[in-house]
């Protein structure tokens, strides 16, 4: 396997990251031993789920370094450099130091043959113990059971974002299949907080946390008494989830005063997620929906946007492993109109493979060569009266990102 670093990563992932995905926790955990276990004894707030696990991190960080806490959060996939998945108190690593220890752990624990994934999560755990983390917050990066995020043993605190079917190829076919892989995080002792979930996930997580003796905390989506830096109303849910693992820290004796947490809610960013952007003077909502649930939450959220039923024009460019049936069915409206494109550096789905899926209507969906052949369509004509959305792929977001700046 090729060694990866901060200036080939981009070109070498996402499809081969996907390519050289492993799970099992033994070789993350005999590859942390010989580093002398880093972090062993630091607390993590462990990130589970399907959608939303990026939102719920970001509004737990926005909170814990306002409050001046020393954490350290490793997440993925990232949109734009692949040093926005490690960061310390809200800092990205410099380049220079995630060459240095990807270097390090490539070469130090090589008969180990760690995948990208946990090539990063080793580099991560040596970072944060240079900087001297006092707490970790970590993202799942697939699953749960097998994730490398789990290899770290103090995980005294799981947050458990929306369970649906998405990465079936590894986890299941099934809501109850995804949904064990995923508590199987949860341990003794573990504070399990999670969002509303169905009843199929629910009962799943319910029995987890009686068998190995954890404690269970449900939660119901904030009101709107409380303001949130992120848009669309699933975002309540996942602040309620943020909320919940504040109020078990504080309850551990980690000093985080209320009026903090909610200014903190209030100014969390996450981009790509229902994000306006101002493209030359036209205006495009980005959101990373990947799955039939995110777009089913995009189409709920739609019917708040100005001139909406006079149809929009969704950008969208989906990986072949994906469930494109479902996304577009859960989207579309009579007069909406599909502009489809490639996913950048991926397998992705093309009109011609579209129109042969069985009770399927392909009308309507124009297929383009690229993203700015795409964008040219659009500008070229009489903009849309509601704002276009592009869709289907946190690397398309970030390919738009990177064209537009």
């Amino acid at each position: 396997m090729q060694e990866i670093n901060t200036t080939n990563f981009n070109l070498y992932s996402p499809e081969n990251e996907r390519a050289n995905i492993q799970l099992g926790i033994s070789r993350v955990k005999n590859a942390l031993n010989k580093l002398d276990n880093p972090c062993i004894n630091i607390p993590a707030i462990q990130v589970v789920g399907t959608n939303g696990k990026g939102s719920i991190t970001a509004f737990i960080e926005n909170i814990l370094c306002a409050a001046d806490i020393s954490v350290g959060v490793a997440t993925s996939p990232h949109l734009i450099d692949i040093t926005e998945r490690i960061s310390f108190k809200k800092n990205k690593i410099k380049k220079n130091e995630l060459d240095h220890y990807l270097s390090k752990t490539q070469k130090k624990l090589s008969e180990f043959k760690l995948s990208p994934f946990e090539s990063i999560i080793c580099s991560s755990m040596q970072y944060f113990h240079h900087k001297k983390a006092t707490l970790l917050i970590l993202e799942a990066g697939l699953g749960g059971r097998l994730d490398a995020t789990t290899a770290h043993k103090d995980r005294s605190i799981i947050a458990i974002s929306k369970i649906d079917i998405d990465h079936s190829e590894y986890l299941g076919e099934s809501v109850k299949e995804i949904a064990k892989e995923k508590a199987a995080v949860i341990e003794k002792n573990s504070e399990v907080i999670s969002c509303e979930q169905s009843l199929e996930a629910k009962n799943i997580i319910n029995q987890r946390v009686k068998e190995v003796g954890a404690k269970m905390h449900w939660v119901k989506p904030l009101s709107k008494k409380w303001e949130l830096g992120l848009k669309g109303y699933f975002q309540r849910e996942n602040a309620a989830v943020a909320l919940g693992v504040i109020e078990i820290l504080c309850q551990k004796g980690w000093n985080i005063n209320r009026q903090l947490i909610k200014k903190s809610l209030a100014e969390t960013k996450w981009p790509g997620r229902m994000e306006i952007i101002s493209w030359g003077n036209k205006k495009i909502l980005l959101d990373s929906a990947h799955n039939p649930l995110g777009a089913k939450v995009l189409a709920e959220e739609r019917k708040s946007w100005v001139n909406q039923e006079k149809g929009i024009y969704w950008i969208i460019g989906v990986q072949k492993q994906k469930n494109i049936k479902g996304i577009i069915n859960n989207l579309r409206k009579p007069k909406d109109k599909f502009l489809l494109v490639p996913v950048p550096n991926q397998k992705s789905w093309t009109l011609e493979e579209i129109t042969e899926l069985s009770d399927f209507d392909s009308k309507n969906i124009t297929e383009f060569k690229n993203l700015n052949n795409a964008l040219n369509f659009l500008i070229s004509g009489k903009w849309p009266e509601c704002h276009p959305v592009l869709t289907g792929s946190i690397f398309l977001v970030s390919e738009f990102l990177k064209i537009t700046s």
